[in-house]
């Protein structure tokens, strides 16, 4: 089947997308949410006694988890309008007044998007929340049915990229990706076309694309997003990439916290199978290909590229000193090209469009988008992408919203739990390869977690170097060793029981931690000990004086 037939499969199973006299309705949240039934179960009663031809899609989750579930109503030429927190209730209001006479809904409605615009309902861009976002990777999230192939034909150019590819040789489609700029969205800072190009070069006939969607940070929604709302973007991306680097398998590995992603995967490859897009000869290209589901255990460690690889291969997922780049010598010994699933996202996206559309957004040393989760006391826990050089500042209170608490900020963790700290003096660090890496920090997961003033720096960083401990796969001294010196230490100064010298001795562990340890844990364990130690030495002093610190207790 090429890609014209496949388009026109795609038409025949979901035609509406086409049809100018139908409204599209589309309700976005988690599959798992309750209401989601009842509410779409309510749109085709009431646009049925309205008489309005409508089509009621329940989309994947957008990201915004405390305005879910969105409804977002494509009326046939006008804009596309959302609404927030839709309950069974609010429909009748959604149908008769807007959907049949262009009213807005009182406070649900959340805005318009299009150009043109509707008496009485703000445009969307309007609110920082979407203003500051470039929704690149998660471009389909809530306006596709993850569940059918069809949408994302129809909706999201979906395949398009991957016909596009199949007509271009290896060094063709490593030259597109180099003008993109695209670097590993995982945090590593790795031009992805350098890393593509190594694992073309190695000699071998069988060699594997590995997708690392392990969302290992607990705060991360990343995976559970992209998964659950558009998995084909992930998938595609793989194939794009198995055909550049000569791979015939490939391997999605995510871990089993979140129960509706197995299925939600499984459903997808069972449609792309159906379809022709995976097996032999994908799109008449003479190009064959699978990609297998790998469920890994859910341990701070299983993400990293070592340890996910001796999971593939039926061993225990712990790090090992890596002497020869997996693009070279991986999966039993053959070349393995590993990305992160949001690079591979992006991948799709690129070929669907164009590297100079990705390279145009960002900045020049860091193109493109960077998807964040915020966590912890923000007011909005949402999971956005923005462009690189948006600053920490925007994404803590123009997108979360400041605290819940409505205190004040008094510290940002930024890179998942073995990030940095930043205090409110350097919020304005741009999210950016250069800038993160200048302030002694990672990308690592993308999540922002705000801690209002309440906290006690002492107390948190206590409780966070227990976790990254007990998280330790052991295998190396420099870490198992480190982590729970620095914990005892730590628990010492929070009960008031400090020695002379024991700021000094941290610091020492530290330094031994980053020069020692196999893998990253243990090398950016330092990254929250020693940034808290610079930028919150009151709350330490405090205790080392043998006070309690008058904040409260840690989150």
């Amino acid at each position: 089947m090429n890609f014209d037939r496949l388009h026109n499969k795609a038409e025949s199973g979901s035609g509406f997308f086409g049809d100018k006299s139908c409204t599209r309705i589309f309700i976005s949240a988690f599959g798992d949410n309750p209401t989601l039934r009842d509410i779409s179960n309510a749109f085709s009663a009431r646009t049925e006694k309205n008489g309005i031809r409508a089509e009621i899609i329940i989309a994947g989750p957008s990201g915004y988890y405390d305005l879910e579930p969105i409804v977002a109503v494509d009326k046939p030429d006008q804009p596309t309008v959302l609404f927030r927190n839709v309950t069974a209730e609010i429909v009748r209001n959604i149908v008769e007044e807007f959907i049949a006479n262009d009213r807005p809904v009182g406070d649900i409605t959340l805005g318009s998007i299009g150009d043109e615009r509707i008496d009485g309902i703000a445009d969307i861009n309007e609110l920082p929340l979407f203003s500051l976002q470039n929704r690149m990777a998660l471009r389909n999230c809530g306006r596709i049915d993850p569940g059918k192939i069809d949408h994302y034909i129809l909706v999201g150019k979906g395949f398009s990229g991957l016909a596009k590819v199949l007509d271009m040789s290896q060094t063709e489609v490593i030259s597109e990706l180099r003008k993109s700029g695209l670097r590993g969205k995982g945090g590593s800072d790795y031009n992805t076309a350098d890393k593509w190009q190594t694992c073309n070069d190695a000699p071998g006939d069988e060699k594997y694309v590995v997708c690392n969607a392990v969302d290992d940070d607990s705060y991360s929604q990343t995976a559970r997003l992209l998964l659950e709302s558009d998995p084909y973007s992930v998938l595609e991306g793989m194939l794009i990439a198995a055909y550049t680097v000569g791979a015939s398998q490939c391997y999605v590995c995510f871990n089993s916290r979140n129960p509706g992603t197995p299925k939600r995967v499984a459903k997808a490859l069972e449609q792309m199978t159906e379809y022709g897009l995976i097996g032999g000869n994908i799109l008449d290209s003479g190009f064959s290909c699978t990609i297998n589901i790998h469920e890994e255990v859910d341990s701070l460690v299983s993400g990293e590229e070592t340890a996910l690889i001796r999971s593939i291969e039926g061993k225990q997922p712990m790090p090992y000193l890596k002497t020869v780049d997996p693009a070279v010598s991986g999966i039993d010994g053959k070349p393995t090209l590993v990305n992160n699933l949001e690079t591979l996202a992006c991948v799709s996206a690129i070929f669907q469009n164009s590297a100079e559309w990705y390279a145009g957004t960002g900045m020049e040393r860091s193109p493109g988008t960077k998807i964040i989760t915020i966590s912890g006391d923000a007011a909005h826990k949402y999971t956005v992408e923005v462009p690189f050089g948006t600053t920490l500042d925007s994404v803590v209170n123009d997108i979360g919203g400041g605290t819940s608490s409505g205190k004040a900020v008094k510290a940002v963790r930024f890179g998942g739990p073995t990030g940095r700290f930043f205090d409110v003096d350097s919020l304005d660090t741009c999210i950016d390869f250069k800038s993160i890496k200048e302030a002694g920090a990672i990308l690592g997961s993308g999540v922002v977690k705000v801690y209002d003033d309440s906290i006690c720096a002492v107390e948190t960083l206590r409780d966070l170097v227990d976790y990254l401990h007990d998280q330790s796969c052991g295998k190396c001294v420099f870490c198992r060793e480190g982590s729970l010196q620095i914990s005892e230490i730590l628990k010492d100064i929070s009960e008031n029981n400090s020695r002379p010298g024991d700021l000094d001795l941290v610091t020492e562990l530290c330094e031994a931690m980053k020069e020692g340890s196999i893998c990253g844990l243990g090398m950016n364990i330092p990254n929250p000990v020693l940034s808290s130690i610079n930028l919150f030495s009151s709350d330490y002093d405090t205790h080392i004086h043998g006070k309690k610190c008058p904040a409260g207790q840690p989150k």
